[in-house]
C-alpha cells in the first residue's frame, strides 16, 4: 500500500511541475520563444565579416584664420591642406552594436618645415674647451678601442602610394572620441579623425 501512495505522491508532483513550467512558457513573450524553438532563426547570420578600409575623413583647421575642411581622402593617396600633405595608411570602424570608435593611421608631412625651424633657430652657448677635462677611458672588455660596433641596418620599409616630398611631423593613431590623446602638434594646423568607410574584403 505504501508503494502505490508513494508512486501516487510521485505522479501528482510530476504533474505540478509540468502544469508549472506551461504557465512559464505560456508568460514568455514572442521573442523567448522563438529563441527558445529548434530552428533558431538567427543560426545562419555571420558573426563578423572582414572589412578593408577605403577612405577616411579627416576635419583639417587652420587656427589663424580659423577657417576649416572636410577630406575624404582615399588609403594609401595624399591630400593637401596648407603646408601639410597628409596621407592615411589604414582605418577602423566598429559596427553600430558596440561601442561608436573610428580610428585612423596617418602620416602627416609639413612642407614648410625646415623654413619654419629656420626662423625659430637660437644661437647656442659656446664651450670653451678650457673648461672640459679630457681623459680617456679604458675600453671594456672585448672592446677594440677605435673601432665603432657595426649594427645590422634594418631593411626599409616599402610603403603603398605616392610618397610625400614634406618633412614627416607626425605617424601614428587618431581616435574619433578622443581627438586629444593622439594629437598633431603644429603651430598652425590641426587635424582630427571624423569617419572612415569600409567595404567586405574579397578574398
Amino acid at each position: 500500500m505504501r508503494w502505490v501512495m508513494l508512486a501516487a505522491a510521485a505522479c501528482l508532483m510530476s504533474a505540478t511541475s509540468l502544469a508549472q513550467e506551461e504557465r512559464v512558457v505560456d508568460e514568455l513573450s514572442e521573442l523567448d520563444r522563438l529563441s527558445r524553438a529548434q530552428d533558431d532563426p538567427f543560426a545562419g547570420v555571420i558573426e563578423e565579416e572582414k572589412r578593408e578600409p577605403v577612405s577616411v575623413t579627416l576635419r583639417a583647421l587652420n587656427k589663424i584664420t580659423a577657417r576649416y575642411t572636410d577630406l575624404e581622402i582615399e588609403m594609401n593617396q595624399i591630400a593637401h591642406f596648407g603646408s601639410l600633405e597628409i596621407q592615411p595608411r589604414t582605418c577602423d570602424k566598429r559596427p553600430p552594436e558596440e561601442f561608436p570608435e573610428t580610428t585612423a593611421f596617418l602620416e602627416v608631412y609639413d612642407l614648410e618645415f625646415n623654413n619654419r625651424q629656420s626662423d625659430l633657430k637660437i644661437q647656442a652657448p659656446e664651450i670653451i674647451e678650457d673648461d672640459i677635462e679630457a681623459r680617456e677611458l679604458d675600453p671594456l672588455p672585448g672592446e677594440t678601442v677605435g673601432e665603432a660596433p657595426a649594427f645590422a641596418e634594418p631593411a626599409p620599409v616599402v610603403l603603398e602610394g605616392p610618397k610625400a616630398e614634406g618633412v614627416n611631423i607626425f605617424r601614428g593613431w587618431m581616435f574619433a572620441s578622443s581627438p586629444a590623446l593622439n594629437a598633431l602638434e603644429h603651430p598652425v594646423y590641426d587635424v582630427w579623425v571624423i569617419d572612415c568607410k569600409t567595404r567586405v574584403a574579397s578574398n
